[in-house]
């Protein structure tokens, strides 16, 4: 099964822009996502199409399975 921890940050232009990260540690809290991307949003590091993130809108991680066919 394949993890990834997705990041979703409201952007000045009233759009959103979308951090992808792969095989996030298990265990992975709430409290930890939320103080990385509150350190992001500190740093500007989030820049799309020339509109800064403000804040975050929702981080979850998403699962998927790879199935081979017969």
């Amino acid at each position: 099964m394949s993890k990834t921890l997705k990041i979703v940050f409201n952007l000045k232009d009233q759009k959103t822009s979308t951090i992808s990260l792969a095989d996030p540690k298990d265990g992975l809290t709430k409290a930890e996502v939320q103080a990385a991307a509150d350190d992001i949003l500190a740093k500007n590091f989030i820049l799309s199409g020339g509109s800064a993130a403000t804040s975050v809108k929702e981080f979850y991680i998403q699962s998927s399975d790879r199935i081979e066919l017969a």
